[in-house]
């Protein structure tokens, strides 16, 4: 009866994640975006390669938001070829943090319980959500961020109590400034040495994290992007608005996708009483709930109590084992958190998707010359056909000037001036004037300007994997004083 147990969850675990894994090759492949967020840091790395200032503040000459942690910039551009932008070695790069995140997750596993079946298991089980793929496949820095920060955590829990576990800050840091989210697991440790009055070890880890942070700010601010505003870029630039819906829909999707699995983990924890693995992954639950409620956000915030819950729920799984009705109790819970853990926009890209994304980009070069400077919240089109974006992400531009930190003149100056050759937008400026899809890209003296100095020339459709609503399409607008004739061919 055990082995069957075993092996009936491995199956089923192995069926969900086989669904996801399968889309991996179509995404790794498909050219264009695969959510809203691919193309602004692309664009930004383009910058930097450019000797562009990405961290300078806002001028006529444009604005880089560039969001994330400075050595995703300095790697991506590394990787990527400005002549031909492409998504594929970003791509890459999020695979090997996706599988190094799994591998860690079978690694804990395995120390807590001794048992293949449930490394095995955790890792299926993280593998099978399809919010976990679509972002771990992203070009943004989830993956890798996270692989980092979590691979800190596993030194610090392999070796804790003793001075060795230092070695988990070098990790973490990295992971921090690789992108500055996913902090539960260095709070966790230094909750777990306060409280089991390890003083001094909590003091040398908070110190080094503390050392070691103020040393690469000091080195990025003042060497590597010397005489620009990185402080302000990393940390303060970064504090979004609080978003009530954005806080109802991390909930939701919190109460359906994860739910159960953290039940399932906190119950590990409780038998365990594994107090370090508790406030990991209560630390992780409230981080989350917290910073999902910003505004722009997504459910990428989730990956960090994922990643938790599938270790604890596959060694739960594995260490009940001996005892099969609480092993068929926990098997009809995994099944249903598998079902539930398909939401989360996971598809490939369609044949009529790659035809979409050809179709835009054979626009562009055909109608624009190559350098022309353009506006658009979907950059990465524009960057992959040889345009100009000097402002690659224009809503958090946008959220800036509301907020007060950055003034809308430079942007409205450049409209009034045609200094952009094109205009793209998600929305009609006519007749979707005032609705939420106008409201939540640009202010209203943003649209105005556009809309006095810009017409629609063409509407082309959205490729899919972009789009968050349907039909949707996006509208081509030149300047009024440029006839429709005067639109030149890239060579």
């Amino acid at each position: 009866m055990k082995l069957v147990m075993s092996l009936a969850a491995v199956v089923v675990a192995g069926i969900f994640a086989g669904l996801q894994l399968k889309t991996l090759p179509l995404k790794l492949q498909y050219p264009g975006e695969l959510d809203l967020v691919e193309g602004m840091p692309l664009a930004e790395m383009i910058h930097l390669q450019q000797g562009i200032p990405i961290y300078a503040p806002a001028s006529s000459y444009g604005y880089d938001a560039v969001n994330f942690g400075p050595f995703y910039y300095l790697l991506g551009e590394q990787l990527v070829n400005p002549a031909q932008p492409a998504y594929l070695p970003l791509r890459v790069l999020s695979l090997v943090g996706l599988l190094g995140c799994a591998t860690g997750c079978g690694l804990l596993s395995f120390w807590l319980t001794r048992k293949h079946l449930s490394a095995i298991l955790s890792v299926l089980l993280f593998l099978s959500y399809a919010f976990v793929i679509r972002h771990g496949i992203s070009a943004r820095p989830d993956a890798v961020a996270l692989s980092l920060m979590f691979a800190g955590f596993l030194v610090a829990y392999r070796f804790r109590g003793r001075t060795a576990m230092l070695w988990a800050a070098p990790l973490m840091l990295f992971g921090f400034y690789y992108k500055q989210q996913f902090v539960a697991g260095p709070l966790a440790v230094l909750i777990y040495l306060v409280l089991e009055k390890r003083y001094r070890l909590a003091a040398q880890f908070a110190t080094v994290l503390i050392l070691g942070g103020l040393a690469l700010l000091g080195l990025f601010q003042f060497v590597i992007f010397r005489g620009q505003d990185f402080f302000l870029h990393f940390i303060t630039y970064n504090i979004l608005m609080f978003a009530k819906l954005n806080l109802a829909a991390g909930i939701l999707f919190f109460g359906l996708v994860l739910f159960i699995p953290i039940l399932v983990a906190l119950e590990f924890v409780r038998a365990s009483r594994d107090k370090l693995l508790g406030y990991y992954l209560m630390g992780s639950i409230a981080l989350s709930l917290m910073t999902v409620a910003r505004s722009g956000s997504d459910s990428y915030y989730f990956l960090e109590p994922a990643l938790i819950a599938s270790c604890l729920f596959g060694s739960l799984f594995a260490e009940r084992t001996a005892d099969p009705p609480r092993a068929m109790e926990l098997l009809v819970l995994m099944v249903v958190s598998l079902f539930l853990g398909q939401w989360g926009r996971g598809e490939a890209p369609s044949p009529q998707a790659f035809k979409q994304d050809q179709a835009v980009q054979e626009f562009y070069r055909r109608r624009f010359l190559r350098g022309t400077m353009g506006l658009s919240y979907y950059v990465g089109d524009m960057i992959r056909s040889g345009l100009s974006t000097p402002i690659p992400n224009v809503y958090h531009y946008t959220f800036l000037v509301r907020r007060g930190t950055l003034s809308d003149e430079y942007l409205i100056q450049m409209v009034r001036n045609h200094g952009f050759g094109v205009v793209v937008l998600g929305f009609d400026p006519q007749a979707e004037e005032g609705t939420i899809w106008a409201e939540h890209w640009l202010t209203k003296p943003m649209r105005d300007a556009i809309r006095a100095e810009y017409q629609v020339a063409d509407k082309l459709t959205m490729p899919r994997p972009e789009s968050i609503r349907h039909p949707a399409w996006l509208y081509i607008c030149v300047p009024r004083t440029a006839p429709r004739a005067e639109m030149s061919h890239q060579e």
